[in-house]
């Protein structure tokens, strides 16, 4: 029998599996809705990942305390929480940017934007 721990991880695991193969095929708006939720930093997948790695530092470092468990992974952890908190404030900023574009009523493959020189390619060409 599987334990409950790792069933759910294995779940979970799965679950993030589908929902990036959704994201994949997603048009603007609905990929903006998901990213928004996703990469919300309190109640998205970013932000629950980074209070689960943030409780990983606390139970690793009380079982390092104890010597089951090196220091260097206690530190790696929190290295490591401290990141994607820094990383989910950072993107939490720009959270209005999927806000306007799920806002808006309609995308079409051939906007005006589109037709332009796509912002990310001029960048590149100058750096």
């Amino acid at each position: 029998m599987t334990p409950p721990a790792t069933a759910l991880t294995e779940s979970i695991t799965r679950q993030l599996d589908q929902l990036s193969a959704h994201l994949s095929q997603a048009g603007p708006q609905q990929a903006a809705q998901i990213l928004k939720q996703v990469l919300d930093a309190e109640d998205g997948i970013l932000g629950r990942l980074t209070a689960l790695v943030g409780t990983g530092t606390y139970v690793t470092k009380h079982h390092a305390q104890r010597g089951v468990f090196p220091a260097e992974m206690w530190l790696a952890l929190g290295r490591t929480a401290n990141t994607l908190h820094d990383l989910a404030l950072d993107l939490d900023e720009r959270q209005e940017v999927f806000e306007e574009i799920t806002s808006r009523h309609s995308l079409t493959t051939a906007s005006p934007a589109a037709t332009q020189a796509n912002p990310l390619v001029a960048r590149g060409r100058h750096r």
